[in-house]
């Protein structure tokens, strides 16, 4: 037979139970952007991860894409130090939306692991970005180690690299290759024969540094045509 104490104990801990299954859980501010781990700004987001579960949480808001990792915090403290944040790689990541800015995990190769690129442009032909983060050069001790970057001070250790990817609905992804930039996109963009022809020539205002420019011009005439 339970003593006294056991069952006291017993009936507090049931009490204990209901009263936080009946106490509602905390609002989310949806508005609200703060600078997190790597110096980034989060905001309220959602993100589908590989086996269709969704996640809301506090997400990164970059528009350069993600290469490796998707940092996030499911939820922020009002007036306390912010928590240490969840990591996600990006090979469980489909698609992530915060703020209106959409970003995908796209596939160059079958088997690659793929990149969480962002969408500059959208419409008839979508355009994508990704930009690979430099190696970060940290001093532990007296010996300098490469890591991730953990705060905006870190030091890179050298030039990061863009990539910028094409495509449209009825085709597949195409990788833009810098050094043959006028001839591949002119070729892209035959169907404009203006517009492919300017790309074609290198004319200013037409080369790899303005493509979102030449992409937004595209789907717009595009739509008269």
């Amino acid at each position: 037979m339970p003593s006294l104490a056991a069952f006291a104990f017993a009936s507090l801990l049931h009490v204990s139970a209901l009263a936080s299954a009946q106490t509602p859980s905390l609002p989310t501010d949806s508005t609200r952007v703060v600078k997190g781990f790597g110096g980034q700004q989060y905001a309220w987001g959602k993100l589908t991860r590989r086996k269709g579960e969704v996640l809301e949480a506090y997400l990164p808001m970059g528009n350069r894409g993600f290469d490796n990792l998707v940092c996030y915090y499911p939820s922020i403290p009002e007036n306390a130090p912010l928590p240490k944040p969840k990591l996600l790689p990006i090979t469980d990541v489909q698609w992530m939306r915060v703020r209106g800015q959409y970003s995908e995990l796209l596939k160059p190769v079958k088997n690659d692991i793929g990149r969480l690129a962002t969408r500059r442009v959208a419409g008839t032909v979508e355009l994508f970005v990704v930009e690979s983060a430099p190696p970060i050069v940290m001093a532990l001790g007296p010996v300098p180690v490469l890591g991730t970057p953990a705060n905006p001070s870190a030091t890179p250790a050298g030039p990061g690299t863009t990539s910028w990817f094409l495509r449209r609905p009825s085709g597949g992804l195409v990788v833009v290759e810098p050094d043959k930039f006028a001839q591949q996109l002119a070729t892209y963009l035959a169907d404009d024969q203006e517009l492919a022809r300017k790309v074609a020539a290198g004319q200013a205002g037409y080369r790899l540094e303005q493509i979102e420019s030449i992409i937004q011009q595209y789907n717009q005439r595009a739509q008269s045509r």
